[in-house]
Protein backbone atom coordinates (compact mmCIF):
# COMPACT_ATOMS: atom_id res chain seq x y z
CA UNK A 1 0.00 0.00 0.00
CA UNK A 2 1.02 3.61 -0.47
CA UNK A 3 1.11 6.68 1.77
CA UNK A 4 0.04 10.36 2.02
CA UNK A 5 -1.47 12.63 4.67
CA UNK A 6 -4.39 14.66 5.83
CA UNK A 7 -2.88 17.97 4.82
CA UNK A 8 -3.65 16.85 1.27
CA UNK A 9 -7.06 18.20 2.11
CA UNK A 10 -5.79 21.73 2.36
CA UNK A 11 -6.65 24.46 -0.12
CA UNK A 12 -6.22 23.46 -3.76
CA UNK A 13 -5.41 26.18 -6.26
CA UNK A 14 -5.89 24.62 -9.69
CA UNK A 15 -6.98 26.98 -12.44
CA UNK A 16 -7.85 25.52 -15.82
CA UNK A 17 -7.01 27.69 -18.80
CA UNK A 18 -7.54 26.59 -22.38
CA UNK A 19 -5.85 27.99 -25.50
CA UNK A 20 -3.46 30.14 -23.47
CA UNK A 21 -0.19 31.55 -24.77
CA UNK A 22 2.29 29.36 -22.93
CA UNK A 23 5.23 31.68 -23.65
CA UNK A 24 3.54 34.55 -21.80
CA UNK A 25 2.77 32.66 -18.59
CA UNK A 26 4.57 33.67 -15.42
CA UNK A 27 7.77 31.66 -15.19
CA UNK A 28 7.23 31.12 -11.45
CA UNK A 29 3.85 29.46 -12.01
CA UNK A 30 3.74 25.69 -12.20
CA UNK A 31 1.66 24.39 -15.08
CA UNK A 32 0.74 21.17 -16.83
CA UNK A 33 0.28 21.32 -20.60
CA UNK A 34 -1.65 18.46 -22.17
CA UNK A 35 -2.69 18.50 -25.82
CA UNK A 36 -2.40 22.33 -25.91
CA UNK A 37 -4.60 22.72 -22.83
CA UNK A 38 -2.89 24.56 -19.98
CA UNK A 39 -3.56 23.82 -16.32
CA UNK A 40 -1.97 26.57 -14.23
CA UNK A 41 -1.50 26.56 -10.45
CA UNK A 42 -0.83 29.22 -7.86
CA UNK A 43 1.75 26.98 -6.17
CA UNK A 44 5.04 26.68 -8.07
CA UNK A 45 6.87 23.42 -8.51
CA UNK A 46 9.80 23.10 -6.10
CA UNK A 47 13.22 21.63 -6.86
CA UNK A 48 15.42 20.27 -4.12
CA UNK A 49 18.38 17.87 -4.23
CA UNK A 50 17.81 16.99 -7.90
CA UNK A 51 14.14 16.18 -7.23
CA UNK A 52 11.14 18.20 -8.41
CA UNK A 53 8.01 18.36 -6.24
CA UNK A 54 4.50 19.18 -7.48
CA UNK A 55 1.41 20.37 -5.52
CA UNK A 56 -0.40 17.06 -5.22
CA UNK A 57 -4.02 18.00 -4.77
CA UNK A 58 -3.99 20.49 -7.61
CA UNK A 59 -2.09 18.12 -9.88
CA UNK A 60 -4.49 15.20 -9.35
CA UNK A 61 -7.52 17.44 -9.87
CA UNK A 62 -6.56 17.50 -13.56
CA UNK A 63 -7.65 13.87 -13.71
CA UNK A 64 -10.92 14.50 -11.88
CA UNK A 65 -9.56 13.07 -8.64
CA UNK A 66 -10.32 14.21 -5.10
CA UNK A 67 -8.38 13.48 -1.94
CA UNK A 68 -9.79 12.49 1.44
CA UNK A 69 -8.33 11.41 4.77
CA UNK A 70 -10.04 8.41 6.35
CA UNK A 71 -9.38 8.72 10.07
CA UNK A 72 -11.01 5.39 10.91
CA UNK A 73 -8.71 3.48 8.56
CA UNK A 74 -5.65 5.74 9.09
CA UNK A 75 -5.28 6.08 5.34
CA UNK A 76 -5.68 8.53 2.51
CA UNK A 77 -7.82 7.80 -0.50
CA UNK A 78 -7.90 9.16 -4.00
CA UNK A 79 -11.51 9.28 -5.22
CA UNK A 80 -12.06 9.18 -8.98
CA UNK A 81 -15.02 7.92 -11.03
CA UNK A 82 -16.71 6.52 -7.91
CA UNK A 83 -13.66 4.42 -7.05
CA UNK A 84 -11.30 4.72 -4.12
CA UNK A 85 -7.57 4.14 -4.45
CA UNK A 86 -5.86 3.60 -1.11
CA UNK A 87 -2.70 5.34 0.03
CA UNK A 88 -1.13 4.52 3.40
CA UNK A 89 0.90 7.20 5.14
CA UNK A 90 3.63 7.93 7.60
CA UNK A 91 2.39 11.09 9.26
CA UNK A 92 5.47 11.58 11.41
CA UNK A 93 8.14 11.15 8.77
CA UNK A 94 6.17 12.46 5.76
CA UNK A 95 6.90 9.93 3.09
CA UNK A 96 5.06 7.63 0.69
CA UNK A 97 5.54 3.94 1.41
CA UNK A 98 6.15 1.88 -1.72
CA UNK A 99 6.40 -1.92 -2.04
CA UNK A 100 9.69 -3.66 -1.26
CA UNK A 101 10.37 -1.21 1.57
CA UNK A 102 10.92 1.70 -0.79
CA UNK A 103 10.03 5.15 0.50
CA UNK A 104 9.43 8.40 -1.38
CA UNK A 105 9.47 11.63 0.65
CA UNK A 106 6.75 14.23 0.37
CA UNK A 107 6.90 17.86 1.43
CA UNK A 108 4.49 20.14 3.25
CA UNK A 109 4.97 23.70 2.02
CA UNK A 110 2.65 26.47 3.20
CA UNK A 111 0.07 23.85 4.23
CA UNK A 112 0.14 22.20 0.78
CA UNK A 113 1.30 18.64 0.17
CA UNK A 114 3.88 18.23 -2.59
CA UNK A 115 4.68 14.93 -4.31
CA UNK A 116 8.00 14.21 -6.04
CA UNK A 117 8.35 13.60 -9.75
CA UNK A 118 9.69 10.14 -8.94
CA UNK A 119 6.29 9.20 -7.48
CA UNK A 120 4.59 10.16 -10.75
CA UNK A 121 7.08 8.16 -12.79
CA UNK A 122 7.33 5.08 -10.59
CA UNK A 123 3.78 4.75 -9.31
CA UNK A 124 1.24 6.63 -11.40
CA UNK A 125 0.71 5.47 -14.97
CA UNK A 126 1.32 8.88 -16.53
CA UNK A 127 3.86 9.64 -19.26
CA UNK A 128 5.22 13.18 -19.41
CA UNK A 129 8.28 15.34 -19.91
CA UNK A 130 9.50 18.06 -17.56
CA UNK A 131 10.96 21.41 -18.64
CA UNK A 132 12.67 23.03 -15.67
CA UNK A 133 13.30 26.32 -17.50
CA UNK A 134 9.60 26.99 -18.11
CA UNK A 135 8.48 25.18 -14.92
CA UNK A 136 6.15 23.10 -17.09
CA UNK A 137 5.15 19.48 -17.33
CA UNK A 138 4.13 18.30 -20.80
CA UNK A 139 2.01 15.31 -21.78
CA UNK A 140 0.32 14.20 -25.00
CA UNK A 141 -3.12 13.46 -23.55
CA UNK A 142 -5.06 13.16 -20.30
CA UNK A 143 -5.33 9.49 -19.31
CA UNK A 144 -8.55 8.25 -17.75
CA UNK A 145 -8.46 7.68 -14.00
CA UNK A 146 -8.51 3.88 -14.34
CA UNK A 147 -5.30 4.15 -16.36
CA UNK A 148 -3.38 6.64 -14.26
CA UNK A 149 -4.21 5.02 -10.90
CA UNK A 150 -4.03 1.37 -11.99
CA UNK A 151 -0.91 0.73 -9.90
CA UNK A 152 -2.66 1.84 -6.69
CA UNK A 153 -4.70 -0.67 -4.67
CA UNK A 154 -8.42 -0.12 -5.18
CA UNK A 155 -10.80 0.06 -2.22
CA UNK A 156 -14.53 -0.67 -2.29
CA UNK A 157 -16.69 2.12 -3.65
CA UNK A 158 -17.68 4.63 -1.01
CA UNK A 159 -21.31 4.58 0.08
CA UNK A 160 -23.51 7.67 0.02
CA UNK A 161 -25.89 7.19 2.95
CA UNK A 162 -27.76 10.49 2.74
CA UNK A 163 -28.18 13.32 0.25
CA UNK A 164 -29.64 16.77 0.82
CA UNK A 165 -29.53 20.19 -0.87
CA UNK A 166 -29.67 23.81 0.17
CA UNK A 167 -27.71 27.03 0.47
CA UNK A 168 -24.12 26.95 1.71
CA UNK A 169 -21.95 29.84 2.81
CA UNK A 170 -18.27 30.04 3.78
CA UNK A 171 -16.22 31.49 6.61
CA UNK A 172 -12.61 32.32 7.44
CA UNK A 173 -10.83 35.54 8.36
CA UNK A 174 -11.14 36.24 12.07
CA UNK A 175 -12.04 32.62 12.77
CA UNK A 176 -8.72 31.33 11.39
CA UNK A 177 -6.65 29.82 14.20
CA UNK A 178 -9.54 29.71 16.65
CA UNK A 179 -10.89 26.56 18.25
CA UNK A 180 -13.90 24.99 16.56
CA UNK A 181 -16.79 23.41 18.46
CA UNK A 182 -15.14 20.01 18.00
CA UNK A 183 -11.96 21.26 19.67
CA UNK A 184 -9.92 21.36 16.47
CA UNK A 185 -8.16 24.56 15.48
CA UNK A 186 -9.90 26.10 12.49
CA UNK A 187 -7.77 26.40 9.36
CA UNK A 188 -9.53 28.56 6.78
CA UNK A 189 -7.42 26.95 4.05
CA UNK A 190 -8.44 23.42 5.04
CA UNK A 191 -11.34 21.43 3.63
CA UNK A 192 -13.78 21.45 6.51
CA UNK A 193 -17.37 22.47 7.22
CA UNK A 194 -19.75 23.45 9.96
CA UNK A 195 -23.10 21.64 10.22
CA UNK A 196 -25.75 21.91 12.89
CA UNK A 197 -26.27 18.21 13.70
CA UNK A 198 -24.01 15.80 11.79
CA UNK A 199 -21.40 14.06 13.98
CA UNK A 200 -17.95 15.58 14.04
CA UNK A 201 -15.50 13.83 11.68
CA UNK A 202 -18.29 12.97 9.23
CA UNK A 203 -17.11 13.42 5.67
CA UNK A 204 -19.30 15.07 3.05
CA UNK A 205 -19.04 15.41 -0.67
CA UNK A 206 -20.23 18.93 -1.51
CA UNK A 207 -21.12 19.92 -5.08
CA UNK A 208 -21.72 23.55 -6.04
CA UNK A 209 -24.66 23.42 -8.45
CA UNK A 210 -23.50 26.40 -10.53
CA UNK A 211 -20.05 25.00 -11.34
CA UNK A 212 -20.78 21.28 -10.84
CA UNK A 213 -17.44 21.14 -8.98
CA UNK A 214 -17.17 18.93 -5.91
CA UNK A 215 -14.94 18.59 -2.90
CA UNK A 216 -14.86 16.39 0.20
CA UNK A 217 -14.94 18.13 3.57
CA UNK A 218 -14.86 17.04 7.19
CA UNK A 219 -17.43 18.31 9.68
CA UNK A 220 -15.52 19.82 12.60
CA UNK A 221 -17.69 22.75 13.67
CA UNK A 222 -21.30 23.78 14.35
CA UNK A 223 -23.25 26.17 12.15
CA UNK A 224 -24.35 27.95 10.09
CA UNK A 225 -25.94 30.33 12.57
CA UNK A 226 -28.08 32.09 9.97
CA UNK A 227 -31.48 30.69 9.01
CA UNK A 228 -31.86 29.31 5.51
CA UNK A 229 -28.33 27.93 5.23
CA UNK A 230 -27.45 24.25 5.58
CA UNK A 231 -23.65 24.30 5.58
CA UNK A 232 -20.81 26.67 6.34
CA UNK A 233 -17.68 25.80 4.36
CA UNK A 234 -14.12 26.79 5.10
CA UNK A 235 -12.64 29.31 2.69
CA UNK A 236 -10.46 26.59 1.18
CA UNK A 237 -13.44 24.35 0.48
CA UNK A 238 -15.41 27.24 -1.00
CA UNK A 239 -12.48 28.05 -3.31
CA UNK A 240 -12.27 24.41 -4.35
CA UNK A 241 -15.78 24.39 -5.79
CA UNK A 242 -15.91 28.00 -6.99
CA UNK A 243 -18.36 29.22 -4.35
CA UNK A 244 -16.17 31.76 -2.55
CA UNK A 245 -16.66 34.69 -4.98
CA UNK A 246 -20.44 34.21 -4.71
CA UNK A 247 -20.56 34.19 -0.92
CA UNK A 248 -23.60 31.90 -1.00
CA UNK A 249 -24.67 29.15 -3.34
CA UNK A 250 -26.93 26.16 -3.84
CA UNK A 251 -25.11 22.90 -3.10
CA UNK A 252 -25.79 19.19 -3.06
CA UNK A 253 -24.40 17.42 0.01
CA UNK A 254 -23.68 13.68 0.11
CA UNK A 255 -22.86 12.02 3.43
CA UNK A 256 -20.13 9.42 2.89
CA UNK A 257 -20.50 6.38 5.08
CA UNK A 258 -16.89 5.22 4.61
CA UNK A 259 -15.59 8.37 6.24
CA UNK A 260 -17.95 8.72 9.18
CA UNK A 261 -16.08 8.23 12.44
CA UNK A 262 -17.08 8.56 16.05
CA UNK A 263 -16.43 11.86 17.74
Amino acid sequence: MFILLFLILLAPQAVFANNMDVDNLNADTFRVIIDKQVFRFMQPAVQENQEVYFPMRSFLSIFGAQIAWNQKESSTTILADNKEYLIDMDLTNSYINLPDSLVVPIKIINSHTYIPMSFLKETLNFHFSWDSESNSLYAVRIPDSATIFKNLPEAPEYEVVETFSGVASWYGGKFHGRETTSGEIFDENGLTAAHRTLPFNTYLRVTFIETNASTIVKVNDRGPHIAGRILDLSKGAAEEIGLRPHGLGEVKVEVLNNYEVEA
